[in-house]
């Protein structure tokens, strides 16, 4: 999936963290390195205020493909960001409520 053309910069991570839903974003930020976090991080911040005013064109509930996927991209960025963010060593999250075990329902199912 591509995502609009002037974030081309960003496409190398659409495959990996092009996520639809809070729990697959909370089992990928689980499941990876510190350092890809902190390189999707310091990829995204950057960008982040130009791809937030482009999204804000569109409707959230009717976005083009490439804008969801640009969305989706930006809203994995914002949960997974916290470890590095925090200074954490490792995105362990062992002591959280387990993941499996969350029920979203809802407008949370977007999220």
């Amino acid at each position: 999936m591509e995502i609009p053309a002037h974030f081309a910069d960003l496409e190398r991570f659409v495959d990996r963290w092009r996520l639809r839903n809070s729990s697959e974003r909370m089992a990928a930020m689980a499941a990876a390195d510190i350092e890809e976090l902190r390189e999707l991080c310091a990829a995204m911040l950057p960008r982040i205020e130009a791809v937030v005013t482009h999204l804000n064109l569109f409707p959230v509930d009717d976005m083009p493909p490439r804008e969801q996927a640009l969305y989706e991209l930006a809203l994995t960025f914002a949960e997974v960001s916290h470890p590095v963010d925090l200074g954490w060593a490792t995105p362990e999250v062992s002591d959280l409520f387990p993941n499996d075990r969350m029920n979203l329902v809802g407008p949370a199912l977007a999220w």
